[in-house]
This record gives C-alpha cells, sequence and structure tokens, in this order.
C-alpha cells in the first residue's frame, strides 16, 4: 500500500510530499507544476503505477528546470545540454525526453548557436577557421553544419585579422633576433588557426614593420662581445664557430659577416 500522508509548502511554489510505502516514508521536494498535473494536493492512497508516474513526473522536471537553468546564462549546444545532465542521472531515455522538449521549444538549437558563435568569432575575435571549427568540435558539434556557416569567413577578413595581429605584435621595439620573432609570430598566427599561406603572405607583405620593431643591434653586438671571450675571431675555425653560434640564436648572416669587417 503506497499512500501520500503529508504535503507541506515551502520556497518558489515548491512543496515536500512524504509518502508513506509499507511503513517506510519517503519524502521528495516537488513543483507545483508537477503537483497540478499529477493532483498531489490532498493525501491519499495510491496505485503503484500512480506513484510509478510521480516519480518519473517528478524526476522530468527537476532535471528539466537544471536544464533550464543551464541555458538561462547563455546559448549551450545540444552535446553540452546533455553533458551536464549526465551528472543527475544515467537515464539516457529522461534525458533525451528533456532534450527534445528544449529543442521543440526552441530554447536550444546548434544551427542557430554555430550561425551566432561563427557571426560573433569574426566580428569580434582575432583567430582563425581552424579555431573556431576546433571549439565548435569540442562542444559537439557535426563538421557538415560548421561548415555551412564557417563558408562566410571570407580570406580577406583573414588576411586583415592577420595583419592586425602582427601589427598589434610590433607596435613597441622587440629585442630579438629578427628570425626568432618572424617564426615567433608564425607560431602564434598559426596557432590562432590561420591557414599557413595565409600567414606566410601577410608576413612578408608586413617584413618592413617587422624589421622596424626589431631592434637587435645592442644585442647582436653583446652577444658577439660575450663569444669573443671564449674565441678568437682572428682564427678561421673559432670564426666558423662565432658565426654558427649567432646564426643558431637567429642573427642574420649578412650582419653578423659585417661584425668582422
Amino acid at each position: 500500500m503506497i499512500k501520500l500522508v503529508e504535503i507541506k509548502a515551502k520556497k518558489n511554489n515548491h512543496y515536500q510530499l512524504t509518502f508513506n510505502i509499507e511503513q517506510k516514508e519517503e519524502t521528495h521536494l516537488v513543483s507545483e507544476n508537477v503537483m497540478f498535473k499529477c493532483n498531489l494536493f490532498k493525501p491519499r492512497e495510491l496505485e503503484k503505477k500512480e506513484y510509478k508516474d510521480i516519480i518519473h513526473n517528478i524526476l522530468y522536471d527537476n532535471l528539466y528546470m537544471k536544464a533550464i537553468h543551464f541555458i538561462s546564462y547563455q546559448m549551450r549546444t545540444i552535446s553540452e545540454v546533455k553533458k551536464k545532465l549526465k551528472k543527475d542521472t544515467t537515464d539516457s531515455a529522461l534525458i533525451d525526453s528533456v532534450i527534445t522538449e528544449l529543442k521543440n521549444k526552441r530554447y536550444i538549437s546548434d544551427d542557430q548557436y554555430v550561425k551566432e558563435y561563427i557571426t560573433q568569432k569574426i566580428e569580434f575575435d582575432l583567430v582563425g577557421p581552424r579555431y573556431i571549427k576546433e571549439k565548435l568540435i569540442g562542444k559537439g558539434i557535426h563538421f557538415d553544419l560548421i561548415d555551412k556557416y564557417l563558408i562566410q569567413y571570407e580570406e580577406k577578413h583573414q588576411y586583415d585579422k592577420v595583419c592586425k595581429i602582427i601589427e598589434n605584435e610590433t607596435k613597441y621595439p622587440i629585442k630579438k633576433p629578427y628570425t626568432k620573432v618572424y617564426l615567433s609570430l608564425k607560431t602564434k598566427l598559426i596557432n590562432k588557426g590561420f591557414a599557413a599561406n595565409i600567414v606566410e603572405s601577410s608576413l612578408q607583405s608586413m617584413k618592413d614593420q617587422i624589421k622596424q620593431a626589431v631592434n637587435d643591434d645592442d644585442l647582436l653586438l653583446s652577444e658577439f662581445k660575450k663569444l669573443q671571450k671564449r674565441y678568437d675571431v682572428s682564427d678561421w675555425n673559432d670564426k666558423d664557430k662565432v658565426v654558427k653560434s649567432l646564426m643558431s640564436k637567429g642573427f642574420d648572416y649578412q650582419r653578423i659577416k659585417r661584425l668582422f669587417d
């Protein structure tokens, strides 16, 4: 025999229900929505099936409200919502039901998410298409849906962003060898998701600006003087070691050569 024996009003339109199941008491916190849906405002006896339906509705409602809370702060992908709900239940059928309701009410939509995500990244962030694609894949989005909207990221816009990054990175004097600065910029731009050909082309077009920012004359001379203490630069073999050492640190050969003139 199952009985609903006690109903207590709680905060935020919730109620605490106490059930007596074969002389054992069980309590559940229930929303007003479930109270109306299952007609639970008066103590009464319950059939086993009815009790199971009530518990199912309670679990569903709790899970649904957790999903609503999760998506209330920002847009989420379907995969992100599922992952969140799996922390509260292993019932995949219950999760799928919640996801279906959220989709039907248009509270979640991967298509809308991808469209807005890509538009925002193109508009405001200095990142390339590969970076965007990897982030969306990590959020559980399928390749085809990503490609559907990523096509709007035109190469001209990518070039503009790459040049902006180079401009920002070379705004102030850099006391490093030019070669190292060049390679550092190239690595950074590729890591930001831009294609190698766009990166290389942009670096070449802004070569003069990079060179203007690089101030390695004093650094080259300082490194040269350190090596002079270890090697006899009048000796051909020692001179070769000095040249190779400086080149390994990223200094230009022609500029190194002038130190010996």
